[in-house]
């Protein structure tokens, strides 16, 4: 084989291989938007949602008191009664952390979405109704 046919060769191999490497890794780590947080509200009641976006595991604390916690790149559930809550978020193993009011109202999601801030210690957190 002559030099040029190897470098050809070679070339192509190392296109191929940076190609498909990217379209795993956009694909692998893509988390849908559009999730339609498949979950049955009892009645009566109301469901907050809370989103975790990052690659830390998140407590949640609802009113004072410690839930389930959110595993990285997860969702999690808590249904409520109609009412307003206070809602804290901490970073397992980190700085960061959020806190305010959440409203639930019956037969209704209210889902926050929860990303890294732009600080080392805190939390971007997005919301909307379901």
């Amino acid at each position: 084989m002559t030099t040029s046919k190897k470098t050809w060769c070679l070339n192509a191999f190392l296109t191929l291989t940076c190609a498909l490497t990217i379209a795993l890794l956009c694909s692998s780590c893509e988390r849908d938007d559009d999730d339609n947080y498949d979950h049955d509200i009892p009645d009566g009641m109301g469901t907050l949602v809370i989103d975790n976006r990052t690659f830390s595991d998140i407590y949640v604390y609802i009113s004072g008191r410690e839930q389930e916690k959110v595993s990285s790149d997860d969702y999690e559930f808590y249904d409520r009664d109609p009412g307003t809550y206070r809602v804290a978020l901490e970073e397992k193993r980190g700085d960061r952390a959020w806190f305010g009011d959440a409203d639930v109202m019956e037969g209704k999601k209210t889902v926050m979405k929860v990303y890294i801030g732009s600080r080392y210690d805190e939390y971007d957190v997005n919301w909307h109704i379901d």
